[in-house]
């Protein structure tokens, strides 16, 4: 019965709906072969994935920051094991390149100059060998310690708590008053 249909379909009575149905297969691949040129949706994917993948760096580079500095400051002698932790007033920041677009223009009504200026700004892009696209970075700014806790074995010993203070001051340029070292338990 099926082969009937299909042979039914392509007779020349039937000609025409035999023609619909060949046209609307063949459109219906082309619309899949270039669905990706017409809707591009990679490049939100990619957006969102490069942001997601900064902050990770970002998280890690403030991490690493904090293991670092435990690694430093446990060589102390009389410091014994150290564990830290950091706050940031401001975390990691890129300033991307940005052009700048700016459209004046001027009306007169009724006697009236009317002015509108309007601006608009864009990120410049740069594109690797690969096609991805990514922000040019124009400077990036470290991230700026607001406190440090220092927990150290040899926190009872005021010779110890001062020179773990002076080198998180040091390495950080976190004023004194902002370091609490305590004795771990």
């Amino acid at each position: 019965m099926q082969k009937d249909f299909w042979r039914d379909l392509f007779r020349p009575e039937n000609k025409k709906t035999g023609n619909n149905i060949l046209l609307a297969l063949l459109i219906g691949v082309l619309l899949l072969v270039l669905g990706k040129t017409f809707f591009p949706t990679e490049e939100k994917a990619e957006e969102i994935n490069t942001e997601q993948k900064t902050a990770a760096v970002q998280n890690l580079s403030e991490q690493g920051m904090e293991g670092r500095m435990a690694e430093i400051l446990s060589k102390i002698q009389g410091a014994g094991q150290v564990d830290v932790m950091l706050t940031f007033r401001i975390s990691t920041e890129s300033v991307l390149a940005q052009e700048e677009k700016t459209e004046e223009s001027r009306s007169q009504e009724n006697g009236k100059t009317n002015e509108n200026l309007q601006k608009e700004t864009t990120v410049v892009m740069t594109e690797d060998g690969n096609g991805k696209t990514s922000p040019v970075i124009l400077t990036e700014h470290s991230p700026q310690v607001e406190g440090v806790v220092i927990v150290a074995e040899g926190g009872d010993n005021a010779v110890v708590c001062n020179a773990l203070s002076n080198a998180a001051q040091a390495l950080l340029d976190v004023p004194a008053h902002k370091i609490a070292i305590l004795k771990m338990k």
